[in-house]
């Protein structure tokens, strides 16, 4: 089998996380900070150190700042719906997953917010700039595309956010792992990303990382472990926003997932993302039938003749292929390339993909569209 669905959720897993999803389960997954015996003290231990593992990727120094959750998509609701409380505009990328468009929809029916995309294309700092109105309050803006790879650069973002006194949301997901990201020189509010992904935890991990440690409205309330007596949640991070039991296992293989992507270099990760990306690019441009669309980020898409993309998908799963048909979960970017009516068939990569399946790919997708 060959794997090439890895903007989904990255597989397989390295065996340093399995081992580490493994002995965290035999050995000490206790609940973290609700007792005070050696199982429970070892979880919080691995909680913690989770925490300074993603600050220390992050370039930011304040591992309390990170608040776990299940998934980016959680992190961006938790964002999104603690810092949009009243009518206001909001500005996002003309390329949204459904994980920030439908928290946004919620609150323009409830709220009365409104939110307008920007163009992706051409200059993207000046293409901002024009969409900022007076009653503007913030930006929330996925950094790399799920479907195509294209880029906003969250150098711009922060810029722009800094000099017009907006609140910045960024979603991290198909950038985080493979791309160096310093919160340090470029900060935002919240940046939110899954760990399953290219951070090679498992499923069920993720986390939102807030610039300052006061909690604004209360998204889920319950146990927190610290402050019992109150009847409100605690008024700090992560405290504040993480009620009821953690997934110590999920979280404990995010923290060996972010340690193994250090142990490589994320730069590393980048050239040979970039180097497998291009390479199945410029083989299936020569393929009759096939088209192609924008790629980067360790994602290249495209289509065959005019069949629908899931018919492709499951054709190649004939030949062993995974890869993800459909809409992507993102509409938005479909509707930018006149896709809706079919969507496309993505190619995914992970560090831990090889050339040669490049190749299979290659000869799999050349049959499929010989046959037309």
């Amino acid at each position: 089998m060959i794997y090439f669905d890895n903007a989904a959720t990255t597989f397989p897993k390295p065996s340093c996380v399995l081992r580490e999803i493994n002995f965290c389960l035999k050995k000490y997954c206790g609940n973290p900070g609700r007792s005070s015996h050696r199982l429970s003290l070892k979880s919080s231990e691995a909680v913690y150190s989770t925490r300074e593992y993603i600050a220390k990727m992050l370039s930011v120094s304040n591992p309390e700042q990170v608040v776990f959750t299940y998934n980016a998509t959680y992190a961006l609701n938790l964002a999104i719906k603690t810092f949009i409380t009243k009518k206001c505009h909001i500005l996002t990328s003309d390329f949204e997953h459904n994980s920030v468009v439908r928290p946004l929809e919620r609150l323009k029916r409830e709220l009365g917010i409104e939110y307008s995309p920007f163009s992706t294309d051409g200059d993207i700092e000046d293409n901002i700039k024009r969409e900022i109105r007076p009653e503007t309050a913030g930006i929330v803006c996925s950094i790399a595309s799920n479907v195509t790879g294209d880029i906003v650069s969250l150098e711009i973002l922060s810029k722009i956010a800094t000099e017009n006194g907006l609140f910045l949301i960024i979603d991290a997901s198909q950038a985080v792992g493979h791309t160096v990201i310093n919160l340090s020189k470029t900060p935002c509010d919240v940046l939110c990303a899954p760990g399953h992904k290219a951070l090679f935890g498992m499923a069920g991990s993720g986390f939102a990382y807030f610039k300052d440690r006061h909690r604004r409205e209360s998204f889920i309330e319950g146990g927190s472990g610290s402050d019992s007596i109150n009847l409100n949640m605690p008024e700090l991070l992560p405290e504040a926003y993480e009620a009821g039991t953690l997934s110590v296992p999920a979280i404990s293989s995010l923290g060996r997932g972010v340690r193994y992507v250090e142990d490589i270099g994320i730069n590393e990760i980048r050239r040979k993302l970039f180097y497998l990306t291009e390479a199945m690019y410029e083989r299936l441009e020569g393929i009759r039938n096939v088209r192609l669309y924008k790629y980067g980020c360790g994602v290249v898409s495209f289509n065959i003749g005019e069949i629908q993309s899931s018919s492709i998908a499951a054709k190649l799963d004939e030949y062993g292929i995974c890869v993800r048909g459909g809409l992507h979960c993102a509409p938005s970017i479909h509707r930018k390339l006149g896709t809706l009516d079919r969507g496309a068939v993505r190619i995914s990569f992970s560090y831990l993909n090889k050339m040669r399946q490049v190749d299979k790919a290659y000869q799999a997708i050349k049959n499929i569209g010989e046959e037309l």
